[in-house]
């Protein structure tokens, strides 16, 4: 019974260490596998609460493709006349400079593109090519607030046409880099800027030289209105209410007539800032403006302008930036 009882026990411990060998390999294959794909990126959570807004720059330059139309209508008692200018540009902001201690930055600014197409209200249709303005070179320095510092002329850039340099200030700052608040904000809150932006005018495309300028005093109030959470990024959604009123005068070397318009603005404008990259993806902007012109002695008339303008950061750029971001 001995010999039995002992044979039974040397099989049964025989079976419980091959049992073990075979277990041990799989639990150790099970303990130390590596999953096939790597876990997504740890995303930061942002409070939604109570949210600061700065811009961020990284070195390098953004590309920003710039669409604008500008529809105008004269309307007077002889007829109404009627034309439509359309502008595509690229702007470019190239970063000289960053300094987050005193939270300045310097950057170029220059297009690389800007073309102007439409029909005037004599019934001409309009298309050129401003290579002058390509390549010009403004540096600016801003705050990561937003607010200019700064404005140096490095290398003048020159838009022939009198529609060019009115479509290129609904999209050149300080209309691309909105003000940020100082405070911390959330769902709602709005704050305040007041502004006047003189764009002075000098055409040689058309007949003879025109001179004058054009002068905006818009008062914007902007709102935080809500946070946009993709799969990688938070988009936080500015809203601006614009009023103001309008003043321009011009005088043409061959006809030696002044004319002068004035009258109030009113629009609303959109901009989507990245919270990640600090930059802002997007900008929308609708502007109407009836100003009243006055020429000589003549019969006061009725000016009509509607702009709408779309700026967007290029697809390239915008890749980049949701890899830093990420």
């Amino acid at each position: 019974m001995l010999v039995r009882h002992t044979k039974i026990i040397g099989l049964v411990a025989t079976a419980f260490v091959l049992n073990a060998m075979v277990m041990i390999p799989a639990f150790s294959q099970h303990r130390y596998h590596k999953p096939r794909f790597a876990p997504a990126p740890h995303k930061p959570q942002i409070k939604p609460d109570m949210l600061t807004l700065r811009y961020k720059p990284q070195a390098g330059t953004l590309l920003y493709e710039v669409r604008t139309q500008v529809r105008q209508e004269v309307r007077s008692d002889m007829n109404d006349l009627k034309g439509t200018i359309h502008s595509e540009a690229e702007l470019a902001f190239h970063n000289e400079s960053i300094d987050y201690k005193k939270g300045l930055w310097s950057f170029d600014e220059y297009f690389t593109r800007f073309q102007v197409s439409g029909r005037e209200l004599s019934g001409d249709s309009l298309s050129l090519h401003e290579n002058l303005a390509v390549n010009r070179i403004m540096r600016l320095t801003y705050d990561m607030k937003g607010n200019e510092l700064s404005k140096v002329v490095q290398d003048s850039m020159r838009l022939l046409n009198a529609e060019a340099q009115t479509n290129a200030y609904f999209f050149q700052p300080p209309r691309m880099l909105i003000p940020l608040p100082e405070h911390a904000v959330t769902y709602g809150d709005t704050w305040q800027q007041n502004q006047t932006d003189t764009i002075h005018v000098h055409d040689t495309v058309n007949i003879g030289t025109t001179d004058g300028a054009y002068i905006y005093q818009v008062s914007r109030v902007y709102r935080f209105t809500r946070l946009l959470d993709t799969m990688d990024h938070y988009l936080a959604i500015i809203v601006a209410k614009d009023t103001g009123t309008f003043e321009g005068y011009q005088t043409n070397s061959v006809t030696k007539i002044m004319t002068r318009s004035v009258g109030p603005i009113s629009g609303a404008d959109t901009t989507i800032l990245d919270l990640f990259s600090g930059s802002v993806l997007k900008r929308t902007l609708d502007m109407h403006i009836p100003a009243e012109v006055r020429v000589a002695s003549a019969t006061p008339f009725t000016d009509v302008l509607q702009v709408h303008s779309i700026v967007t950061l290029s697809e390239e750029n915008a890749k980049e930036l949701l890899q830093v971001g990420g």
